[in-house]
């Protein structure tokens, strides 16, 4: 593990002798992050970059989680590592929105904000490291399968991404398993993992065991599947940069001539229609769902499509100058449509 590690590291990031690189570490204290933190320490001392890490605490299993963040607090004090911590009440600042989607937002927002402020103390460069690895890509694939993904979101989680870096993605979650074995390292479960309500938890132990017993290599193939379709996707991103440049952008709207869109291949059109829709959101990913895109693909002058994000799709202009029309709604709006329509106007 340690090898392929380093060839990781090495393959996405370099080292950069001249400044001062570090690598902070998103820590849960369980077993991956733990193999991944360990194995970190062990080479840090031959690559040259600095090591911190940084555990998240979502007060969502009280004491339970609390344990967690001492257990990681010891666990980086033992070993001279820089460590980094936060509580966030995330059920209470979710409100009635998803907690896990939440959470997940809250923690990265934290993270960036911690990789922006050790940049201010003169670490160059710094990178976020998380310890996804095999079997998570292939779980991932699974689920963008299941909500009828497209290459895109085959492609599943990335490699490197910004300054987001994921080294164990080609890494077996056994290869990790063996590491902590050999060296006797400690972690700590979290008892959410065995909940057979959600949906990765039933993936984990119930699907990928049957997939494993058709392929034993089920999670690589899954990975490079998601491999060659990533490369797809960026070379079809590339080649659809000259034709964005039709687009009209305002602050939360996108429109492009009709005309043009239609006489695309079909492929490119969802992609376009797609790219529309998250410059329109602000977003980096896309939330329409395969109908919805096949929805505004059919739209005709006078009918509208309402998608997620609060992004409304119309059809707009003279006959001889139709365009699409994306446009995102303020939350004011979406009140008013949503008591307008309790009102049955």
């Amino acid at each position: 593990m340690l090898r392929r590690l380093r060839q990781e590291l090495e393959k996405y990031i370099g080292y950069d002798k001249g400044g001062r690189p570090l690598l902070v570490v998103a820590f849960s204290g369980g077993r991956d992050s733990v193999g991944l933190l360990a194995a970190l320490d062990e080479l840090r001392g031959d690559c040259g970059y600095e090591l911190a890490a940084a555990h998240f605490n979502h007060c969502l299993r009280g004491a339970e989680a609390d344990g967690d963040q001492e257990f990681c607090r010891d666990f980086c004090a033992a070993r001279g590592i820089t460590f980094h911590t936060v509580r966030r009440d995330v059920r209470s600042l979710a409100g009635g929105a998803n907690i896990e989607n939440t959470a997940r937002r809250l923690r990265y927002e934290w993270l960036h904000s911690l990789c922006d402020a050790c940049r201010g103390r003169g670490y160059a460069p710094v990178w976020l490291l998380t310890a996804h690895h095999q079997e998570d890509q292939a779980e991932t694939v699974l689920l963008h399968l299941l909500r009828g993904g497209g290459s895109s979101g085959l492609a599943a989680m990335r490699p490197l991404n910004g300054e987001l870096l994921r080294p164990l993605l080609g890494i077996s979650r056994r290869d990790i398993e063996v590491y902590l074995a050999e060296r006797h390292l400690p972690w700590r479960e979290d008892s959410t993992n065995a909940c057979p309500d959600m949906t990765r938890n039933r993936l984990r132990g119930q699907v990928m065991p049957l997939l494993r017993g058709i392929n034993p290599q089920a999670a690589a193939a899954l990975g490079q599947t998601a491999a060659v379709l990533a490369a797809e996707d960026d070379y079809f991103t590339s080649l659809l940069s000259e034709k964005m440049r039709a687009a009209v952008f305002a602050e939360g709207r996108a429109e492009y001539p009709l005309a043009l869109l239609r006489g695309e291949h079909i492929a490119v059109q969802r992609r376009l229609v797609r790219l529309l829709w998250q410059h329109a959101a602000g977003s980096e990913l896309c939330s329409l769902t395969f109908e919805q895109t096949e929805g505004i693909l059919r739209l005709t002058p006078g009918k509208a499509l309402h998608s997620a994000g609060g992004i409304e799709a119309s059809v707009r202009g003279r006959r001889d100058d139709r365009r699409l029309v994306l446009r995102q709604f303020t939350d004011e709006e979406l009140a008013r449509r949503a008591e307008k329509s309790r009102r049955g106007q």
